[in-house]
């Protein structure tokens, strides 16, 4: 399948060229300019945060193309024959296997299904650690998916995820309702979006420990921005330009002014009392 075929679920691969990645996340930009580098380093901010290490059976939700598997492999020892990954979008799940397949030791268990569907069937306390990378303001219903996710973990299992979510503040009619509609471009559920707040409360009635939050959208927004708008600058051959002005445009609202006042990007993890 080429990718002008599925342009909303492949065409970030455009963005990894010329190099040989799938990365789609945001990034992490503190010491980099280069795309797949920042994408690593978020990956690997996340897999710090959940302590991952060989001994944990992992569960991936949102996957992507599955780029973080083998730098979580790599970087934390993680063994991939414990790991499982859930992902909705059946042509990245298709990639991602056709990709990963032939690289000795990728054998994680990759399964394409809706969220809510798949998570209802996952036994009780059964895995030691649910990731999300910059993948969670996608799913559904918030609330639901952090019961089921308490449901799963085994005591003492925690939620890690690096994820945009809204601002705590106070906005007027025209800047809630723009707000909204870019929550709807995303989409971005209106059952899944949560500040700092309402999501610390989220976590706590379905049983979590919180610890702090990292906000880390100093070195997310402005870096994906200022990258993007490079790489999809008049001349550039290699972006249809139909896709390359969508990340445009979305490049120039992460580097614009509104998005301080709309948006945090934060990473977090949630225990499950022993």
């Amino acid at each position: 399948m080429s990718l002008e075929e599925a342009p909303d679920t492949l065409a970030h691969l455009y963005l990894n060229t010329p190099n040989n990645s799938s990365w789609a996340n945001l990034g992490y930009w503190k010491d980099t300019n280069d795309y797949p580098t920042a994408c690593k380093t978020l990956a690997i901010l996340l897999g710090k945060k959940a302590d991952l290490n060989s001994e944990m059976k992992v569960l991936d939700l949102g996957f992507g193309c599955g780029d973080q598997f083998l730098v979580w492999q790599e970087e934390f020892s993680l063994d991939l024959s414990h790991l499982t990954g859930i992902n909705p979008s059946r042509v990245q799940v298709e990639f991602t296997k056709r990709r990963l397949d032939s690289i000795p030791g990728f054998i994680p268990k990759l399964i394409c299904a809706p969220l809510d569907f798949t998570l209802a069937k996952l036994e009780d306390n059964s895995v030691d650690r649910i990731l999300c990378l910059d993948s969670a303001y996608f799913f559904e219903n918030r609330i639901r998916f952090c019961k089921e996710a308490y449901r799963i973990l085994k005591p003492g299992g925690a939620l890690v995820s690096a994820e945009l979510i809204l601002k705590d503040s106070q906005l007027g009619i025209l800047d809630t309702w723009f707000r909204n509609w870019i929550c709807t471009l995303s989409s971005i559920p209106f059952q899944n979006r949560v500040t700092p707040d309402s999501l610390s409360k989220i976590l706590l009635n379905s049983g979590f420990i919180t610890g702090d939050f990292e906000f880390l959208e100093e070195f997310v927004f402005a870096g994906f921005a200022n990258w993007i708008r490079k790489k999809t600058q008049s001349g550039q051959k290699e972006i249809p330009q139909k896709i390359a002005n969508k990340y445009r445009r979305f490049g120039e609202f992460l580097g614009g002014e509104k998005i301080r006042n709309y948006f945090r990007f934060v990473l977090y993890s949630a225990q499950k009392p022993f």
